[in-house]
């Protein structure tokens, strides 16, 4: 007890707690294995004297600790967040103490050193599942061993008033993920999945009006536009939360899941965060119509509004509706999403578990906040292609939505491809030439055309072979082609009188040329397109010719 007058106040005071859950007291950490001890049972360790006396010795460094997670809950930072760094600071001290190592301020920086390489070497760990059971150590993803790192290293830098932050001592490091592109099946299968979820979603909330909320007998069933249905409500818990409409009862199951529903299609709506949109208050608000779509705001007869979320003009006539029902069924709380709770502390977070587990009943993909906001963001940069506009109404910086949000699409990348180098190059516009190949239509000669060469024209198969815009296929069947185009000239050659063209090459033979010019290409370029080169003179040397050429070599050949 001596002890314990002797230790200045490490509590959080002003932090509200459920009824069931245990006040934070960082006082835990002066004892040795009470930041390893379970939360609800070391207060007893402590009072018991099984902790053993507290280590003085680290009490400056707790209270330095201690004041900068107060100092930052009073700044405005979410009790998630001081949860968070509590719950960090305990693995830290636990570290300490199986390694043996001082926490004090003077050699705080040492073993956070230390605890840093323990991290890194959980990043290297491959472990088999079996392994890990029998108490080995889990392997640790680099993002989440320097995320541990950077909670701790952010309060030891201003607890120590450090200049440069101290998780650079460390060799952790940031790993960014690389985004993989959508494929376009994935990118239309997301979309369906979270149509079908918002369809189900709006069937919940058309099911339970205030009538069912007050009324209903249980099990409740709600019916979807799918066929599908199931059954609600059948636990038959009783509230006695002063903030609710008397009548409700048992069936607060209900109401937990219309509002449920209700946060998952607002946060679809506004992409908000899910912490950020539970906390809402209710507000009278002011809707200002804005590219298609309201800026809502609170309203206030004099000065500026400030915009606290932006929907869709489709959502407003739901958001009113809804926002009625919660006034009639809890008239005194102030809370947008009031979620009737049980023993957990006020406001703590949401994770819909009803919806999860109505989703795993009737085998639908669930769809969390975060991938919905996800989903929602990267459709309206689709829509609007125009980062800036996107990032403004998901209330991101251009730079977060580009660096978090945006996934790389498949689809849209092909098409923004296509349209870029169909306005760069014209010969992507393909057209079917008269010889085998591709073209745009336009023809024009090449400056080292020969004399008796054939002019580049669209009627004679023997002018694309000197035209600019002729373009090659990389294909089979366009060597196949090509082989059975120099054989048909081949014929046409042997008809010609030499004796009549004095030092010139008949066009025949300079359309040979430039016909085996191009395959010995091909057979160089590569061991595939060498067999294909193959093949089509081992086709020729047959007589088995390429349909397009087919006819005409027949008939030279007297086949027909």
């Amino acid at each position: 007890m001596l002890d314990r007058l002797r230790l200045p106040d490490l509590t959080f005071p002003d932090v509200m707690y459920g009824a069931d859950e245990t006040p934070w007291d960082l006082a835990v950490l002066l004892y040795r294995r009470g930041a390893s001890a379970r939360a609800d049972h070391v207060k007893n360790l402590i009072a018991s004297g099984a902790l053993g006396p507290p280590e003085f010795d680290r009490l400056e460094l707790v209270s330095a600790l201690h004041e900068e997670i107060n100092t930052a809950l009073a700044g405005g930072n979410s009790r998630e967040t001081a949860a968070d760094r509590i719950r960090i600071l305990r693995m830290l001290f636990s570290f300490a103490e199986r390694e043996s190592l001082p926490l004090t301020m003077s050699t705080i920086e040492a073993t956070y050193c230390a605890w840093g390489d323990f991290l890194l070497h959980r990043t290297r760990l491959r472990r088999k599942p079996a392994e890990k059971a029998r108490g080995g150590q889990h392997p640790l993803a680099m993002r989440s061993a320097f995320n541990y790192a950077a909670v701790v290293g952010t309060l030891l830098d201003r607890a120590l008033q450090r200049h440069t932050g101290i998780i650079e001592l460390t060799r952790l490091r940031w790993k960014s993920c690389r985004k993989s592109a959508v494929g376009i099946q994935s990118e239309k299968q997301n979309l369906s999945n979270t149509f079908e979820l918002g369809h189900m979603l709006q069937d919940v909330c058309d099911s339970l009006p205030k009538s069912a909320i007050l009324g209903a007998e249980l099990p409740f069933e709600i019916k979807l536009r799918s066929g599908k249905w199931f059954s609600a409500g059948s636990n038959g818990r009783s509230t006695t939360d002063s903030d609710v409409v008397p009548g409700i009862g048992a069936r607060q199951f209900l109401a937990n899941l219309r509002i449920e529903a209700e946060l998952m299609m607002f946060i679809g709506q506004t992409a908000m965060n899910a912490t950020e949109a539970s906390r809402l208050t209710l507000r009278r608000f002011s809707y200002v119509s804005h590219n298609d779509s309201y800026e809502v705001s609170e309203y206030k007869r004099r000065g500026s509004r400030t915009v606290l979320f932006e929907i869709f003009k489709e959502y407003k006539s739901h958001l009113e509706r809804y926002l009625e029902w919660r006034k009639a069924l809890f008239p005194k709380s102030n809370l947008m999403f009031p979620f009737i709770r049980y023993g957990s502390r006020p406001g703590s977070r949401c994770d819909m578990a009803r919806i999860r587990t109505i989703c795993a009943e009737l085998n639908l993909t669930f769809i969390g906040p975060r991938l919905l906001r996800n989903t929602r963001v990267n459709w309206m940069l689709r829509r609007t292609g125009d980062p800036a506009f996107t990032a403004q109404t998901s209330q991101h910086t251009e730079r977060t939505l580009l660096r978090v949000y945006h996934r790389p699409s498949h689809q849209r990348a092909m098409a923004e491809s296509t349209r870029f180098w169909a306005v760069l190059d014209s010969h992507l516009a393909k057209k079917e030439a008269v010889a085998p190949g591709e073209c745009t239509g336009a023809p024009k000669e090449e400056t080292s055309i020969a004399k008796q060469a054939p002019k580049p024209n669209c009627a004679r198969k023997s002018g694309c072979l000197w035209c600019v815009d002729h373009r090659d296929i990389d294909s089979f069947d366009y060597v196949w082609a090509l082989a059975s185009f120099s054989q048909l000239k081949l014929y046409e050659l042997t008809k010609v009188d030499m004796r009549k063209l004095a030092e010139d090459a008949p066009p025949a033979k300079l359309a040979i040329d430039r016909i085996q010019e191009k395959l010995s290409w091909f057979e160089e370029s590569s061991a595939e397109h060498r067999e294909w080169v193959t093949e089509a003179r081992a086709r020729i040397a047959e007589g088995w010719y390429h349909p397009d050429f087919e006819v005409e070599l027949a008939e030279l050949e007297g086949a027909l």
